[in-house]
């Protein structure tokens, strides 16, 4: 059954508390799995304390700064890029997080696709390797090409889901990020109803703006329960601006799975 996590870069700062202070009062509206960005700014022993008194599971968090991503299409990134999953990784397993976020960067002007595609396949391997037996999973993010990736080299989901099944890693999935993916005007299910097994996280946010569930366009019962009826049966992350309360998300995405779709 799907569950909700909740993103506490953008929910949760109504009265601008420290991290730990958004994982208590996450875990007090309903949400039992939260989600960071960047990890390396966060005082980590204290957002430890609030995960375990809370009892709330940090579901992602990412290995680098957005403003600051290798270029996994380039062969040379590839060390910088593994040296980051390593940090990243001890990160996580301190603080029992399962999943690290890629974003692969943008493409090189001049430079066969083909060839940046295989860079990319093999930093995914190679960091895959330097992190094995920990348990934990690389989840490679697609974002819209419409305001954060213009230049992304992976420009879709069939693309990065054909990248993976190409790579063949258990431990490397795709994050299908629903908002990313309805900027990039894909129809529910494209390219995703064949390679369910491909699939290791899924966020959302409306569109337009990116708040939450029920401000924008999108039927998200029908979009929930398409997910439910796929096989899918992790954590959606809400990863929205709110414009109301960060205290109603939870109830307001938990209506939509009793919903008629």
């Amino acid at each position: 059954m799907i569950a909700f996590s909740v993103c506490i870069e953008t929910a949760f700062t109504e009265d601008d508390g420290d991290f730990p202070q958004r994982v208590r009062a996450a875990a007090a509206s309903g949400f039992n799995a939260v989600e960071i960005w960047d990890w390396w700014t966060k005082p980590l022993a204290e957002l430890r304390n609030a995960l375990r008194d809370t009892g709330t599971a940090l579901h992602t968090l990412c290995v680098e700064d957005w403003r600051d991503k290798c270029r996994l299409g380039d062969a040379a990134a590839r060390d910088q890029f593994v040296e980051r999953v390593q940090r990243a990784a001890a990160a996580a397993l301190d603080l029992g997080t399962p999943n690290l976020v890629v974003l692969p960067g943008d493409r090189l002007e001049g430079v066969d696709e083909a060839i940046q595609h295989h860079a990319l396949m093999a930093a995914l391997d190679a960091a895959a390797i330097a992190i094995a037996g920990s348990g934990l999973t690389l989840l490679l993010e697609v974002v819209n090409r419409q305001f954060e990736g213009p230049n992304a080299l992976v420009r879709d989901s069939r693309t990065a889901l054909d990248l993976l099944r190409r790579l063949g890693r258990p431990d490397v999935a795709f994050l299908y990020d629903r908002y990313h993916a309805i900027l990039n005007a894909e129809p529910l299910g494209w390219a995703i109803e064949t390679n369910m097994d491909l699939i290791g996280h899924v966020q959302a946010a409306d569109v337009p703006g990116r708040h939450e569930f029920g401000t924008g366009t999108v039927d998200w019962a029908k979009e929930l329960h398409w997910l439910g009826d796929a096989g899918y049966t992790g954590f959606v992350g809400i990863e929205a601006i709110p414009l109301g309360h960060s205290r109603e998300l939870h109830a307001q995405a938990s209506r939509l799975l009793v919903t008629p779709g």
